[in-house]
């Protein structure tokens, strides 16, 4: 039986929410005018107006919406309009979920969600909110549902909290394994004989004795040049001794390429893309390759007469190149042909359709051999980390990932053509430059003028550090030296005045080279500081990269660099 009026059944609501549903004209929607509600729905204003939950009804086939304090902060800017407003209205960027809802309550069913996300507009704006909704039915006067009781509890920023809880998981496991990969990858030699070591431990073990291997030889190279030189300046007009010194003096070039590409294969050498010309493959690689790959292997370079210059890091591109050889001298066991071709190529859509490319210019180098060739299941893992066809102990699968990971992040692409019995082909390309390569000078490099300034050189080794001080006395520098860094300190704490220091980088003693540089630029005026090494680790480099006031000549030098450097550090 409906209430008579205002003050039987509505009296006891509290807050504000209560006095708007008791001011807002129901008579405008279903449910009429309030004294006309009925006592179980007047009941269950009531619960809800009472709980700290936010809850709303959404009465009648429309939903008209009546909702607690709780829920008008969740409201947000939409309250007070949703009060007495259908639900499609109020929230129609939901409006099909509602929608479902209101069906199945009101058929007799019941709906719960937990932390279901939906997109509402707020502050003009969609976002997205996460929230747990339970929904149940409310009978109306003959006792058949009439309405739907919602509870609405936002669990946003539960889940966000979550979401990032779990993102800082996900970032700690795979900072851990970075961490474990680079713990691997700093065991040192000793190690090396272990059967089950990775690929990529192993290269770091090499890497390593490679570096300290190439520090002494091109330390040997360089007493060897430092000495050429000056025995050339000492005969002038000696054909005899000029020819021999050229000579000698070439193949300590070779024996410092090689040296360079032994440190490139061990991923010493810093990293830099720049303009490169494809014939340096032939000039530069094919020697190395020759020597790595044994007698049995025939190898076979093709290049265009102008091949497209491309923009890589030349290193990389060679150590890409060498990697695929050595796979595939294993692919033919170790006799056969390999073949290593330039092309320049134009590349329509078609061809870029599922590529990373765009249509344009490009450069394809390839490396093919005449193996036994890959099966379609292996080819389709073959860019694959640690998968590998070869048996326990001759490597682990990581050669073709690092080439394919070069690659792409050289913008470029890779492919690989292959079927059983029919060799292999693993094709790169790459964006043709624009710019052009600079043309070498004509004529004889002209010499830096000579100075009257006072260099102090820091060498342990007595031979290096002997040819060194007598090239820059020659250019009419007041030389002195030092045979270790704890040495040169005691010189200068000692008073001794000079105008650069040039220095080793690895040496024996307290006092490092780094040392050396941080005292002389704090020195007023700072001091000079020019670095020498055959192999500088990462004494004064980051991640192989030297910082722009970082100045390195690198061993062996010819007195023509040594004297430009030291010219161009005091300002000449």
């Amino acid at each position: 039986m409906p209430f008579l009026s205002d003050h039987h059944g509505c009296q006891g609501w509290k807050g504000e929410m209560a006095e708007r549903i008791r001011a807002f004209d129901w008579s405008v929607t279903s449910l009429g005018a309030l004294r006309n509600w009925s006592h179980s729905l007047r009941s269950t204003v009531q619960l809800m107006l009472g709980s700290p939950v936010p809850m709303v009804m959404l009465w009648g086939p429309l939903g008209y919406m009546i909702y607690n304090d709780a829920y008008a902060v969740f409201a947000g800017g939409r309250h007070p309009y949703l009060l007495g407003c259908a639900v499609e209205l109020g929230w129609p960027e939901v409006a099909e979920f509602n929608r479902g809802v209101m069906h199945t309550c009101l058929s007799g069913g019941t709906l719960s969600y937990r932390n279901k996300e939906l997109v509402l507009l707020r502050n003009g704006e969609p976002e997205s909110v996460w929230l747990d909704l339970y929904y149940s039915p409310v009978a109306g006067d003959d006792q058949a549902p009439a309405g739907v009781i919602a509870i609405v509890v936002e669990t946003t920023g539960h889940v966000i909290s979550e979401q990032r809880r779990q993102a800082a998981e996900d970032n700690l496991r795979q900072m851990a394994r970075s961490l474990e990969q680079r713990v691997l990858e700093e065991v040192n030699a000793r190690m090396a004989a272990e059967e089950q070591l990775r690929q990529s431990q192993k290269l770091e073990a090499i890497g390593g004795l490679t570096g300290g291997v190439a520090h002494d030889f091109n330390n040997l190279l360089q007493v060897i040049a430092g000495n050429l030189h000056l025995l050339a300046r000492h005969e002038p007009d000696n054909g005899n001794v000029q020819r021999r010194t050229r000579a000698a003096l070439t193949a300590v070039e070779r024996g410092a390429k090689l040296s360079a590409q032994l440190l490139a294969f061990a991923r010493r050498q810093p990293l830099s893309p720049a303009l490169y010309d494809p014939r340096e493959l032939d000039q530069g690689l094919a020697e190395l390759l020759r020597r790595a790959l044994g007698e049995t292997i025939r190898l076979q370079v093709q290049l265009p007469a102008e091949p497209w210059c491309i923009h890589v890091d030349r290193n990389q591109l060679e150590n890409a190149v060498l990697n695929l050889a050595i796979n595939a001298r294993d692919a033919m066991a170790g006799e056969g042909t390999i073949g290593i071709s330039v092309e320049n190529l134009l590349l329509d859509r078609r061809f870029c359709a599922g590529t990373d490319l765009s249509p344009g210019q490009y450069l394809r180098l390839t490396v093919a051999d005449s193996g036994g060739g890959m099966s379609a299941e292996v080819l389709k893992q073959a860019f694959e980390p640690f998968f590998t066809t070869k048996t326990d102990g001759h490597g682990t699968g990581l050669g073709l990932s690092m080439v394919f990971g070069f690659v792409k992040q050289s913008g470029g692409h890779i492919e690989i053509l292959s079927r059983p019995g029919q060799g292999t082909r693993v094709q790169m390309y790459f964006a043709r430059s624009a710019a052009r390569p600079a043309l070498s000078a004509a004529g004889p490099v002209p010499r830096a003028s000579a100075g009257q300034e006072r260099i102090l050189v820091v060498e342990d080794d007595t031979d290096v550090r002997g040819a060194a001080v007598e090239m820059l006395k020659h250019e009419g520098y007041q030389v002195c030296s030092a045979a270790s860094g704890d040495a040169a300190m005691q010189l200068l704490a000692q008073g001794l005045v000079v105008d650069l220091i040039f220095t080793d980088v690895v040496m024996p003693g307290q006092i490092k080279s780094t040392d050396l540089a941080t005292w002389a630029r704090t020195q007023a005026p700072p001091v000079a500081v020019l670095f020498t090494s055959g192999h500088t680790r990462d004494m004064i480099s980051r991640n192989h990269q030297l910082s722009p006031d970082t100045h390195l000549l690198s061993k062996p030098y010819a007195p023509e660099d040594l004297s430009a450097m030291v010219r161009s550090l005091l300002g000449g």
